[in-house]
């Protein structure tokens, strides 16, 4: 069995971001990735891109949005605004040999069990033991059709790889946020009829929050299919699905049916894997984790911790990397604390994790609106 002070489950931005931290200490940590580095980004649909724009402003104080670690900038390493999955995952790796992280792929984590003095964890490489452990696995892997009965006559849209290999003439897209109108977008602009069934108006702005609302990225797109004779947009919940000879039937609530030739396809998300450590999590209303406000732990558990875009706290959503990588820190001076490091050291990194936009533990000052 290895023994470690710390193991990260998973190297995407969230698992390299909270090691880049660990490894200005002499803390020693390992990240265990199922396959290789930021792989659920190099598995994105083609055209699919960050919808937060990068931007080198290093130097003048404001970090790259999407940048994972202090002194780097996805949008300087590949001088593009709005990079594709496969372009982040290359920058990850790039961050990942550059800072020379602790990094062991292809290493899927079984099983986890609490012990008096830790974590043990199973793997198909063998057992680690740990004293803290950070579950960072992510989201993209796990896509989400809930609430629909006949679901398995569906397919969820981040499994659409190649939207213009498509060969039917009208699609059905349950869901009208980011990846729903994207797919819209593609599916139009190739000559495809789309009508997309989303419980609200989709372009009701009553928040500036990204996270609530579609972005500034998508919000023009959206906009522009809007104006296609060959998109179709319906107000409504989806109930259920069924299939009968060719043809599928899509019920709302209402008892509309909306039928179609070609299998619905769900744009309804994503949620945190949590197999391996499903019995220390505690969900909240909307189906996320219950975390510790104070160090992001979950909730009634001591010393694991979720880091990534599946992080909630009250109202405030971190599922951007801008707005997770500001609770590194908070985790990270969390485990330096609990090893007793010295309080001046731990105040000169936090500091600096401040200036780089890696640490926000005040919560209140979250939730300002945009007034104009």
């Amino acid at each position: 069995m290895i023994n470690k002070d710390v193991i990260i489950v998973g190297s995407g931005p969230a698992g390299l971001g909270v090691a880049a931290l660990l490894g200005q200490t002499d803390i020693d940590y390992l990240v265990l990735e199922k396959k290789d580095i930021g792989c659920s980004f190099s598995e994105w649909p083609e055209d699919m891109e960050l919808i937060t724009p990068s931007f080198p402003s290093n130097a003048f104080g404001q970090i790259d949005l999407n940048s994972i670690c202090e002194a780097t900038s996805p949008a300087f390493a590949f001088n593009k605004e709005h990079l594709t999955g496969k372009d982040y995952a290359k920058y990850l790796t790039a961050v990942a040999t550059h800072f020379e992280l602790k990094v062991q792929t292809n290493t899927t984590v079984k099983k986890v069990e609490k012990k008096d003095d830790g974590w043990l964890v199973k793997t198909s490489q063998g057992r680690y033991f740990a004293k803290y452990l950070i579950w960072a696995a992510g989201e993209f892997q796990n896509p989400q059709i809930n609430d629909i009965e006949g679901s398995e006559h569906c397919v969820h849209s981040s499994l659409i790889k190649y939207p213009k290999k498509l060969e039917g003439d009208h699609y059905i897209i349950v869901g009208g946020y980011e990846s729903g109108v994207q797919l819209a977008f593609d599916l139009v602009k190739n000559g495809k009829k789309v009508t997309i069934i989303n419980p609200d108006e989709i372009d009701d702005m009553e928040t500036s929050d990204p996270s609530r609302v579609l972005s500034p990225y998508t919000y023009p797109k959206y906009i522009r299919i809007k104006q296609s004779p060959l998109y179709n947009e319906i107000i409504g919940e989806v109930v259920s699905v069924s299939k009968e000879e060719q043809a599928y039937h899509i019920q709302l609530e209402n008892d509309a049916v909306v039928t179609t030739e070609e299998a619905p396809i769900c744009a309804t998300g994503f949620s945190l894997v949590k197999d391996p450590i499903e019995e220390f999590v505690t969900l909240r209303e909307d189906g996320t984790p219950e975390l510790e406000e104070e160090t992001d732990e979950f909730l009634g558990q001591k010393n694991i911790y979720l880091t990534g875009p599946s992080v909630r706290h009250e109202n405030h959503i971190f599922c951007f990397i801008y707005k997770f990588r500001q609770r590194f820190g908070v985790i990270a001076e969390d485990i330096l604390k609990k090893e007793k490091f010295a309080e001046e050291d731990i105040s000169c990194m936090v500091g600096n994790w401040k200036v780089n936009g890696m640490y926000l533990s005040d919560l209140s000052s979250c939730g300002d609106e945009c007034v104009c």
